[in-house]
């Protein structure tokens, strides 16, 4: 069975095997409904929501909210500095800029990657590069963890988790290619654990004629796009989130390195179409 709804800015679809159709059924929508509910706590789309009131007021008591913030600030010291949970200003920055069609300068940038770089700010908060994973974690597990459910998928716009018995084939799509009817680069296997892609083919701002990438690097501001693709298996949706985030601002081989520690796994498309990988589990279609 499958149960689809819109969340999270994408397409969210679960699937249950469980002992009786009716009860499928019913923890196909428990997952969904949870998905909902925690995109209620950090969209910030809603005025109400908990991570709108932490911008505003910086402070918060959501459970939920402070167990990600939590996360986020450790992976920003795992990952170098690479993913950074307080990146708004930056985006902010980028975004002006592109409401007046003038790229920032590279003093301006500098300017307010330093400032990030003190100080992790409550006030700026941007959980987009590990929130989806952590949700797909807390929806999934609270509800295969239940009785007569032997397994169950979840699927948020690409980051994909499995619980229980057996497997689930995923497709990794082709960043030159990024198109639904195109057959996938890869394929691999999930089995009890997570996985996310992250890549800049479907994102960025249009500057001046130009076509910049969304994807920067917060120690600096400035956008790359050395790695056109990055892919991460690891043991939780959260990680498998932010790893795939930081890949691609870090060089190979500290991706491959922090990936190692994570016990994690990855694929990396370069911007040359070069395939890096950490694993012969991506069978090449």
């Amino acid at each position: 069975m499958l149960r689809v709804e819109p969340l999270l800015g994408t397409r969210a679809e679960a699937s249950v095997v469980a002992r009786l159709p009716e009860i499928a059924e019913s923890a196909e929508r428990a997952i969904i409904d949870e998905v909902g509910r925690l995109e209620s706590v950090f969209t910030v789309f809603d005025p109400t929501s908990a991570l709108h009131d932490l911008r505003r007021s910086g402070a918060t008591e959501v459970v939920e909210l402070l167990a990600v913030i939590a996360l986020a600030t450790e992976w920003h010291e795992l990952s170098h500095g690479a993913f950074h949970p307080g990146a708004q200003p930056l985006i902010d920055l980028w975004d002006a800029a592109e409401a007046a069609q003038v790229i920032p300068s590279d003093d301006d940038l500098a300017q307010t990657a330093a400032r990030l770089a003190r100080q992790v700010s409550p006030m700026s908060m941007n959980l987009n590069g590990i929130v989806k994973g952590w949700i797909a974690d807390q929806a999934l597990s609270k509800t295969v963890d239940a009785v007569d459910i032997s397994s169950g998928w979840l699927n948020l716009g690409g980051d994909v988790m499995h619980r229980g018995s057996g497997s689930a084939s995923v497709g990794i799509e082709d960043p030159k290619r990024p198109y639904d009817n195109v057959v996938p680069l890869s394929t691999v296997e999930l089995s009890n654990e997570a996985l996310a892609t992250s890549g800049a083919a479907r994102r960025w701002w249009s500057i001046d004629g130009r076509r910049i990438s969304k994807v920067f690097d917060p120690r600096t501001g400035q956008p790359v796009d050395h790695i056109a693709s990055a892919t991460v298996i690891a043991p939780n949706g959260a990680t498998a989130d932010v790893l795939a985030t930081a890949a691609l601002v870090l060089a190979p081989s500290e991706t491959l390195e922090i990936v190692a520690e994570a016990d994690a796994e990855c694929l990396l498309i370069d911007n040359a179409g070069a395939i890096i990988s950490s694993s012969d589990r991506f069978t090449q279609t």
